[in-house]
């Protein structure tokens, strides 16, 4: 740090002995300097004075610190135009076409208001002969056409400044553009206006780097000023100037400002009269924001200084997205590949929070739907395209919008008798919803931290430290909107992504990052529902492909088909892969020499869909004799020896097929257990061995049905060895395994184990308190999916459950906890409806 010297570092008890010293030297006979004298308490009043004057002086005046940051070339951030989708439709019987020009104006219905909200559209667009209606976008703004700012010096450092102020920015391409009159031959962009050609110069942020023949000008939107190229020593001029008496003529916008925020249904009054149409916005606007605050620039300031306008640090990003764009609020930078494990070298992303208006959050009450309608695409694209021109050499940015986990707080507050019960509450409720917030507010500077989880400390203090009158916090609970808690049909971990697990259920997807101890929802699915999770295989044998990040969801309609969607960024962002009429029972990944599949196992055969684009499901035959024939399960593997091989279980009892040759069509034979009913499939890699096993079913629910099969593949022939010894679930619907022991999901005994290495193995029963969820004294309820990995996880009507000791299982994912909230990095936490009960410290 660069020392700061003192401009007079005097003191007051310095000053009052100076003061005195002088008295002395010039009135000899003022011979009383005690505190009694009235002079001497004039003395040290003035000293009093003076020393304020000298801590004022050593501090740099807040003008002055604004000169420095002019010099700089900070200014303030404009205010941003509110947009909105006008709806113009026909009135009268004339059918004709009906020509709706660019710069069009609305204005809002708000009574006798002197200051009305006026929005302009910036295209034209026409209501072509028998069309009833047309949307065009219209902007909180009025257009100035071709203003004259003034006449050229043909000297450098010409300096103009509009009529109006400051301009506004829509985050249209032509918004701003500035003219100068010439009479040559144009060799660039030119607009003609009253009858003279005028050359349209660039808008650059520096004029570093330009060649002396380059148009380009400075403009300072928030003071509306226009700056063309200055002199530098030696006479040079980065860049061209206006020559002498040339016109100089600029286009801009003037309004914006969050008042253009209106609500829908509110843009019904045509300023410019159109006959034969009305106009309507049948959403409300968004995007208004105002001016940037000095104080806000004078923050800003230094950082605008570190960056220089390239982005290297993390930091350096997060600013940059935020000026390019006043829709965005928030950003937070990091390297992709320190958090993701799909993600290559070099990898920057830069998630954006968008920007909404106090008016939008009442009360400080922020709905994630307020922030999700102003998370555009145009927006993103934007600032990514911002960063690309700023990114440093050998680097890629990506940006996302961030996401969102809603938590409400629920408790019970005792307070004082002399407190005031309802203003407590009042209180509390806007604390709580001012802290859990992703963007600013009284109680934080910048809204809650990227990935920072909430917990019940967290809320104590808020509760405690913030009202006085608290006497005590009892029974603090955390309820969320969405958890794994019921109907889960399909449990699945990761194997590239350390601690992440998938469950699906009804029509959502949900993902944990840590194990279980959260989950978030991170996709649904309306209309359909979600019948299995399938990451990309991992496998240190040869022949598989690392495909980290990718995972793919299969679900059944209500129409009796089926969707298949995939992911490659551990579920962020999905697109729909196909739709197939036939019901999709279970899906398995496969490398082709040509490109990854998926193989679905459904009611009418076995489909290959590619994942290249335009790919559609293509039919295997597996039985000549029955090319319809439906299977409950696919599985495939790879040996030892790098050859994928592909395991079906078929249904009504014809037992199970297997191809060793990658499972393409002709290559199928059937490995036995016909008659037994095939419900579930799961591979085993023991070593060098690979074992195959099937999960039976049974149609007597009163039967404890017969277990499992297990066969050794590649071996001369398939023998099938019965696992039924100590089975008491009915239908096996899952297994998994881990450390040697094999888990299997049960229609009624709960989660069953197995010790796979034993002489005699036999499957063990969990205890009727094991803490898995019971349909009766005796029966639980039905486990449909079971996952092992770092954890063993398993899934069913009443939710999802973790392995918490031998023998015991616990809750893993409920809508209501106690201790913790956690998000992923890149989500924010965001205050739901809370409810806080407060009470006097005499109430029952």
């Amino acid at each position: 740090m660069i020392p700061v010297p003192n401009l007079d570092d005097r003191t007051f008890g310095d000053l009052v002995a100076e003061a005195r010293e002088r008295v002395r030297r010039s009135c000899p006979d003022w011979t009383d300097l005690s505190v009694h004298d009235p002079g001497a308490a004039l003395l040290e009043a003035f000293a009093y004075l003076t020393e304020v004057m000298l801590y004022r002086l050593n501090r740099l005046p807040e003008k002055a610190y604004l000169e420095f940051l002019n010099l700089l070339g900070v200014t303030r951030r404009p205010p941003a135009a509110a947009w909105a989708e006008l709806t113009f439709t026909r009135t009268g019987a004339d059918t004709g076409r009906i020509a709706i020009p660019a710069g069009t104006r609305v204005i809002a219905a708000r009574g006798a208001d002197p200051q009305p909200v006026v929005f302009t559209t910036t295209a034209p667009v026409a209501l072509a002969e028998g069309e009833t209606e047309v949307r065009v976008r219209a902007y909180h703004c009025e257009l100035v056409d071709g203003e004259l700012m003034g006449l050229g010096s043909g000297l450098p450092g010409q300096v103009l400044r509009t009529d109006r102020a400051p301009l506004v920015t829509t985050g249209e391409p032509l918004e701003v553009l500035l003219g100068v009159q010439t009479t040559g031959a144009v060799t660039g962009a030119a607009r003609e206006f009253d009858g003279r050609t005028f050359e349209i110069w660039q808008r650059v942020e520096t004029f570093a780097g330009l060649g002396p023949d380059d148009r380009a000008y400075l403009l300072d939107p928030a003071a509306g000023t226009i700056t063309f190229a200055p002199a530098l020593d030696g006479g040079t001029v980065p860049g061209a100037v206006p020559g002498a008496h040339r016109e100089i003529r600029l286009w801009y916008r003037v309004g914006g400002g969050a008042a253009g925020n209106v609500a829908a249904g509110t843009l019904t009054a045509l300023r410019d009269q159109i006959p034969g149409v009305r106009v309507n916005n049948a959403e409300a606007a968004r995007g208004g924001r105002d001016i940037e605050p000095v104080d806000a620039a004078a923050r800003r300031g230094p950082y605008e200084l570190f960056s220089l306008h390239r982005a290297v640090t993390a930091r350096d990003f997060e600013l940059l997205a935020t000026a390019g764009s006043p829709a965005v609020a928030r950003a937070r930078a990091f390297t992709r590949a320190s958090m993701w494990s799909f993600a290559r070298p070099g990898e920057v992303e830069v998630t954006l929070v968008p920007f909404v208006p106090e008016s939008a959050r009442p009360g400080w009450r922020l709905p994630v739907a307020a922030l999700l309608e102003r998370q555009l695409d145009e927006v993103r694209l934007h600032t990514q395209a911002d960063l690309d021109r700023r990114r440093a050499l050998g680097t890629s940015v990506t940006t996302t919008w961030a996401r969102y986990k809603t938590v409400a707080i629920k408790g019970k507050v005792v307070v004082g008798r002399q407190e005031d019960v309802d203003a407590v509450r009042r209180r509390i409720h806007d604390r709580l919803h001012q802290t859990i917030s992703p963007l600013p507010a009284p109680a934080t500077v910048e809204g809650w931290a990227f990935g920072e989880p909430l917990r019940a400390s967290n809320v104590y203090r808020i509760l405690e430290q913030a009202e006085p009158g608290v006497r005590y916090v009892d029974d603090v609970r955390f309820v969320l909107e969405h958890a794994p808690s019921r109907d889960v049909s399909s449990i699945a971990a990761d194997g590239y992504q350390l601690g992440t697990w998938y469950a699906g259920g009804g029509e959502q997807v949900f993902r944990s990052t840590n194990d279980g101890v959260g989950w978030e929802l991170v996709t649904g699915f309306a209309g359909e529902a979600v019948r299995q999770v399938v990451p990309a295989p991992v496998s240190d044998r040869p022949g598989v492909v690392a495909r980290p990040g990718a995972v793919a969801v299969v679900t059944n309609t209500d129409e009796g088909g089926s969707c298949v969607y995939v992911s490659g960024d551990l579920g962020e962002t999905w697109r729909k892969l196909t739709e197939i009429d036939a019901v999709v029972l279970e899906a398995a990944w496969i490398d082709r020499e040509e490109a990854v599949s998926l193989l679905l196992a459904t009611d009418v055969g076995l489909y290959e869909m590619s994942l290249l684009d335009g790919a559609v499901p293509l039919q295997i035959i597996v039985d000549a004799k029955d090319q319809d024939r439906g299977f409950n399960s696919v599985r495939t593997f790879v040996s030892e020896r790098g050859v994928w091989g592909v395991a079906l279980a078929a249904e009504t009892t014809y037992g199970v097929y297997l191809s060793v040759a990658g499972g393409r069509q002709g290559t199928f034979v059937h490995v036995g257990l016909n008659g037994v009913d095939t419900r579930a499939l799961a591979v085993e890699l023991d070593g060098p061995d690979t074992v195959l096993w099937v999960g039976t079913g049974t149609t007597d629910p009163r039967k404890p049905g017969k277990g499992c099969y297990r066969a050794r593949l590649f071996e001369a022939d398939v023998r099938w060895q019965e696992m039924s010894a100590g089975w008491t679930g009915g239908t096996c619907w899952g297994l998994d395994f881990v450390d040697g022991s094999a888990y299997a999901a049960s229609q009624s005994g709960g989660v069953l184990r197995l010790d796979t290495t034993a002489s005699a193995p036999q499957w063990e029963s969990p205890s009727v308190n094991c803490g898995l969820p019971l349909r009766d004294r005796t029966r639980f309820e039905p486990v449909r999916t079971v996952a092992g990995g770092t954890q063993v996880f398993a899934g069913g009507n009443r939710g999802t459950h973790v392995i918490a000791g031998p023998g015991q299982w616990r809750s893993a994912a409920d809508t209501e906890l106690r201790q913790l909230v956690t998000v992923p990095p890149t989500w924010l936490l965001v205050s739901g409806d809370h409810d806080i009960e407060v009470v006097t410290e005499d109430a029952p």
